[in-house]
């Protein structure tokens, strides 16, 4: 039985997951980016977010939820 089928939603895909990964890391090294007033902190949270929102993009993960 498949409960993703009976509800009309969509299983997640390997892109979607790193993309939520990567976004999440971006804010986590956003967080100590603040706190050490770190410019190369900054720079990889930039990375990590970007980067996260294209992979979601490529993996067309708005489509995913619903």
């Amino acid at each position: 039985m498949d409960v993703a089928s009976e509800t009309g939603h969509h299983k997640a895909n390997t892109g979607s997951w790193l993309a939520v990964l990567l976004v999440i890391a971006g804010f986590v090294f956003g967080c100590f980016a603040l706190i050490f007033a770190s410019v190369p902190l900054w720079i990889v949270t930039a990375v990590l977010i970007v980067g996260g929102a294209a992979i979601g993009l490529a993996s067309r993960i708005m489509e995913q939820a619903y």
